[in-house]
This record gives structure tokens, C-alpha cells and sequence, in this order.
């Protein structure tokens, strides 16, 4: 059994931890507000109270701490110790030099504390190291958690992370703006549940422009300008509108 260091008790952790657990795996759980997290199923330490060295370090901590982190753990381990980082949009050279294996691993998923992923072995996860033993002991740990396991450089996982927040932090905006305009007109947002789910769930693997629909793909300048009519209010939304289905246009008939 394997001794895991988890640094950070944000949402990640908090499903990292757990299933790390689950795979076979001996975590602590190392959080500078141990009582915020006094009810996590997992050993929990500071970092002084860590004794030996860990097989790894995981660092699931927000972006920004990446480097100040890793440095501070540069003042209790040695060189020798793998650290990698949670990011997909971070660069593993934001890792402090002084260690020698540096990594990455992402969960290409919104991750929220006290909501439990049903299947983690669909849950896709990326991978990277700067050697080549390191990227096999990622490759192993990462099949143990997964079936679907890539292994993809700094540059392909920052593409992958863009692509994501396209495909998952914007359309939940604009699941947003759908529901703010079916409430101005009494609307149950339910009605558009379906047709969500359904457009979601058509998405296999194919370009998504082969199923694109709607007024901008066919040309339907008419009712484009009804829309934008009744966006007059929201002027933001208006210039979002024919952004967007400029971008259908142009890109539908290519």
C-alpha cells in the first residue's frame, strides 16, 4: 500500500482523497484549517506532523498556489519525491525545480464538495510527467481510479482545458441566461430540461456541427431578428446572441 499525500481540502480533495482511498491507496490529507474538514473520511495532518516520505504528493490546490505551494513543500521533502499538481490549465514546470519528478493529473470534471461521482471509472482523467518513470507510475495509478486514461503533454491538456471550459463553464452560463429569460416571462425552466438532456446526449464523438440546428445554421435571418428584438433588454445577451450565431453561419457553412 502506497502512501499519498494530498495537499489542499478544496472540492477536488475531497473526491481525490476517497476514491485514492477506495483504489487501495494510504492518504493524508494535509489542510492548513484541519476543523473545515474534520468530517472527511480521511487521516487528516499539518504539514509538520508528516513523517517519512510519501510515494507522492498530490497538490489540489487553486492555480495560483501551484508554485508557492510546491516550494514550501521543497522545505520538507527531498528531491526525490514525485509532486504533481491537479491543474488543467498549469504548466508542471510551476512546480519548484528542487524536485525532480514533477507531474499532473486532471479530472476532466466540475467537481463539487458533497457531490459523490457515481462512476469514476468513466470519469475521464489526464496525465503528465517530466520523465519517463513518473508518467508510468501516473499511467498505472490513474487505471486503478479509470478507464479512460490519456496521457497528454502540458500544451494538449491547456488545449483540453479550453476546450472544456467552452463545452461545460459556458454552456452552464447560458443555461443561465435561458433560465433568467423564463422567469422574466413566468416560464418553468423545466420545459427546456429535455431538449438539454436530449442535445447532450447526441454528442458521440462526431463533429457537433454535423447536428447543429437552429436559425443561424439555416440562414433564418428573420427570426434571428425577432430574437435579438426581444433581447433588447438585455443588451449583453444581444451582442452574445449575434456573436454566436455569426460563428454558427460562418462555421455551418463551411
Amino acid at each position: 500500500m502506497q502512501d499519498i499525500l494530498v495537499i489542499g481540502a478544496g472540492n477536488l480533495s475531497w473526491h481525490f482523497v476517497q476514491i485514492l482511498q477506495q483504489a487501495g491507496f494510504d492518504v493524508t490529507l494535509v489542510s492548513r484549517t484541519p476543523d473545515r474538514v474534520a468530517d472527511w473520511p480521511v487521516r487528516v495532518q499539518s504539514l509538520a506532523e508528516v513523517s517519512g516520505s510519501p510515494a507522492i504528493i498530490f497538490l489540489a490546490v487553486p492555480d495560483g498556489a501551484i508554485h508557492q505551494a510546491s516550494t514550501e513543500l521543497a522545505n520538507y521533502f527531498s528531491s526525490a519525491t514525485p509532486v504533481v499538481h491537479t491543474s488543467g490549465a498549469t504548466p508542471t514546470a510551476m512546480i519548484n525545480s528542487h524536485f525532480a519528478q514533477r507531474g499532473a493529473l486532471w479530472p476532466i470534471r466540475s467537481l463539487r464538495v458533497g457531490e459523490p461521482v457515481t462512476d469514476w471509472r468513466a470519469l475521464p482523467l489526464v496525465y503528465h510527467a517530466t520523465d519517463a518513470a513518473l508518467t508510468q507510475v501516473l499511467g498505472e495509478l490513474t487505471a486503478k481510479l479509470s478507464d479512460q486514461t490519456y496521457s497528454l503533454n502540458d500544451a494538449q491538456r491547456a488545449k483540453l482545458h479550453l476546450s472544456a471550459v467552452f463545452s461545460n463553464n459556458f454552456v452552464t452560463w447560458l443555461y443561465e441566461i435561458s433560465h433568467q429569460l423564463c422567469t422574466e416571462s413566468g416560464i418553468p425552466f423545466e420545459v427546456l430540461l429535455p431538449i438539454i438532456k436530449n442535445t447532450a446526449l447526441k454528442q458521440d464523438g462526431t463533429s457537433p456541427a454535423l447536428r447543429q440546428t437552429g436559425a443561424a445554421a439555416r440562414g433564418d435571418q428573420a427570426t434571428i431578428n425577432r430574437h435579438l428584438h426581444l433581447l433588447a433588454s438585455h443588451p449583453e445577451y444581444a451582442n452574445l446572441y449575434q456573436l454566436m450565431s455569426d460563428a454558427i453561419r460562418h462555421g455551418v457553412g463551411k
